[in-house]
């Protein structure tokens, strides 16, 4: 008792320092936790493999051959336009893509937080333990705050929506900046639309007769000018990704089934950002219990955020997640963080609770690896081949800081696929060659090689191809079997091999991806193709050969 009652009043004086706006403590442990979280982001700062995707494509426009991947085609690798193209000032200066893509991350990361601080500003006490302290226990943000991909833009955007509905609704320009926000999001990824959609309603109830519309449309400009450009470019509103993800001929059941263990894997793996994303749940709560009145209630716009957020969640298991652990959990879990902070209500008897879940959240980062939770899910330990791998461990070698002692500072990836890409730089220009894991070999083997990438998120034929079952699979990268004739008719253009019916509907494509951009016979190509007229020939080459 008398233990409790000496830090009862230790932690008392020290909330009642903190509080003063003049207290040089207060200041000191604020700028400390921000020294303290930059180093964090820079020493888990690392470049995926899945990044050198885009990084690819960056390289090859830099030489002057267009946003391709493949230079003898056009064809949509990304899913990230907004990303890729803040990639092209910025690698002006740096003229260093890995450290382009480095920084990329990092800036936007601390927009994100910045942002954040200033849509509400808390007690210090709250700010750590609400805010800084969950995110850095989430081990999908550690990992996916810089990762060459497009996590922490959607961090920064999220966080500039909050802002401007928080504070800006009066605003005579609210709606081109909320419009332009939105819009830039799902540039930056589509599927966003999904987590959007249940705030900008409620917000759509509330302001109906309120909207500028004219505001509105000026701001979804670049989204607009996005889809006409990719439509023209390169054929489909859509990026290749989609149609060798989702087009695959895999029963949805098995999807669901994936997604289930890849939230279910989160939670073992990486327990601080489940109970983060749960978190969020309680303002869905509160709202039922509550039963507000007015659609302008003040418990309906963190409901809505939260409401949006496990929409996405239950997305993320429809399309059965993903293969790299905690990837896609990154994001709801900055998400929850972010409604904590900004929501949660400024009681002082909340302090102690909230700091001691924080810290538990902290400290108990290592428990997933306990005897117990393996036992309570085996599958996700033992499972072999896993459906998921740890990329960051599994690319450690692309850390900005590979070693602390001594100091080592990558500047480019270092890893047994760029070995691998140095045979290939060796071939004559113009090879064609089978390819797996096309990120970094892709990247270093030089715009000279034409790879096929078997799994299809680069090649537009493949990926509308069923995929080989053969009972199991990394999520999102599915193994298509090479039709007869199709490398020869690549390197060639020669189609004569490959089975008449798959050939004539190549050559369709092939207008497209590979033909004069100003030629009105690609653009009526493009029509016919979108609109299923040449898929009958892709069905009679599935039936007869495959099936």
């Amino acid at each position: 008792m008398e233990t409790q009652r000496i830090i009862k009043g230790l932690y008392t004086r020290l909330s009642a320092s903190l509080a003063r706006s003049d207290s040089g403590i207060r200041l000191f442990i604020f700028h400390s936790a921000w020294i303290w979280f930059a180093y964090f982001v820079l020493l888990n700062a690392w470049v995926s493999e899945d990044a050198y995707i885009t990084l690819r494509v960056l390289d090859n426009f830099f030489n002057g051959y267009g946003l391709r991947w493949n230079i003898n085609e056009r064809v949509q690798v990304y899913t990230h336009p907004l990303w890729l193209l803040l990639h092209i000032p910025m690698n002006v200066l740096l003229s260093n893509l890995f450290l382009t893509n480095v920084f990329l991350s990092l800036f936007a990361t601390t927009g994100a937080v910045l942002v954040t601080l200033g849509s509400a500003r808390k007690h210090i006490v709250l700010t750590l333990a609400c805010f800084f302290l969950p995110l850095m226990a989430s081990r999908a943000f550690r990992d996916y705050t810089s990762s060459g991909l497009e996590n922490p833009l959607s961090y920064l955007l999220f966080s500039v929506f909050g802002y401007l509905l928080l504070r800006k609704q009066a605003h005579p320009k609210f709606w081109l900046y909320l419009s332009l926000t939105v819009a830039l999001s799902l540039l930056n990824r589509l599927d966003m639309v999904i987590f959007y959609a249940p705030p900008l309603l409620l917000l759509a109830i509330n302001s109906w007769r309120r909207i500028n519309w004219k505001q509105a449309i000026l701001g979804a400009t670049p989204l607009i000018a996005w889809f006409i450009f990719a439509f023209i470019y390169y054929g489909f509103l859509f990026p290749n990704t989609k149609y060798a993800k989702l087009g695959t001929g895999i029963a949805t059941a098995r999807y669901i089934e994936h997604g289930m263990i890849y939230a279910k894997f989160t939670l073992i793996t990486d327990t601080a950002t489940g109970l983060e994303i749960l978190s969020s749940l309680a303002f869905i709560i509160i709202a039922l219990i509550k039963k507000p009145t007015s659609w302008r209630s003040p418990l309906l716009l963190p409901a809505s955020i939260a409401l949006g957020l496990y929409w996405y969640v239950l997305y993320l298991i429809y399309v059965g997640g993903d293969y790299m652990v905690g990837r896609f959990w990154a994001y709801p879990a900055f998400v929850s963080v972010w409604l904590l902070y900004i929501f949660l209500p400024e009681k002082k008897q909340l302090y102690t609770v909230t700091t001691i879940i924080a810290v538990l959240l902290v400290t108990g980062s290592p428990l997933p690896t306990s005897r117990a939770l393996r036992e309570y899910c085996p599958f996700a330990c033992t499972m072999n081949p896993s459906p998921m791998i740890d990329a960051k461990s599994m690319f450690n070698g692309n850390q900005l800081f590979p070693k602390l002692t001594p100091l080592t500072v990558n500047t480019d990836a270092h890893h047994k696929f760029v070995g691998w890409a140095t045979n290939l730089v060796k071939k004559a220009p113009g090879h064609v060659e089978k390819a797996h894991f096309i990120g970094m070999l892709g990247y270093y083997a030089g715009a000279g090689n034409i790879l096929i990438d078997e799994l299809a998120l680069s090649d537009p034929l493949l990926a509308r191809m069923p995929v080989i079952q053969d009972g199991g699979f990394f999520i999102g990268h599915f193994k298509r079997p090479i039709p007869r004739g199709y490398l020869e008719a690549v390197k060639t253009g020669d189609t004569d091999k490959m089975d008449p019916s798959l050939a004539r509907y190549y050559e369709k494509l092939r207008i497209i991806t590979s033909g004069d951009l100003t030629d009105i016979n690609r653009l009526k190509t493009i029509i016919a193709f979108n609109m299923g007229i040449y898929e009958h020939w892709k069905n009679e080459y599935i039936f007869c050969t495959i099936w």
